[in-house]
């Protein structure tokens, strides 16, 4: 597995800075209040490196929470059984197309052992994953 640190932006950026944040990978993190990012670390140089041109105030500390899965609800847990190619694995909808997503760690990392997967149908994709603070990405995408 590699090295994961988190990024974090010091102070409040302003309205059109927070959408380049976001366009670059960062969200807001609720429980910290703070602006972040996980990334490995051979990515780090180059997001402080855009950090420092945009004069904003940042640290980098190693990530925590390494192939755990505590820090945010899970929709692997509340899907019933995971789903099918034709059966949503959150709401249950048959006969639709669904596409398989890999759950992410706690430091928004697929690169661990035996990550969890669900099948999501497009509604449930809008509606339940995209609002949803953990780390979904499709599972065809996952090296």
């Amino acid at each position: 597995m590699a090295v994961r640190v988190q990024i974090r932006i010091l102070f409040w950026p302003d309205p059109v800075m927070q959408e380049q944040l976001e366009a670059t990978g960062f969200f807001m993190d609720t429980a910290s209040g703070r602006w972040i990012r996980f990334a490995n670390q051979d990515e780090t140089p180059d997001l402080v490196e855009y950090l420092k041109r945009s004069h904003l105030a940042h640290e980098v500390k190693p990530a925590r929470g390494r192939g755990q899965l505590t820090r945010y609800p899970r929709l692997t847990v509340q899907a019933a059984d995971g789903g099918s190619p034709t059966r949503c694995g959150y709401c249950g909808k048959g006969d639709v197309f669904c596409r398989q997503w890999v759950e992410g760690d706690d430091t928004d990392s697929t690169d661990y052992p035996n990550p969890s997967r669900v099948y999501l149908c497009g509604s449930c994709v809008q509606h339940v994953m995209q609002p949803h603070p953990r780390m979904y990405i499709p599972a065809e995408d996952r090296l």
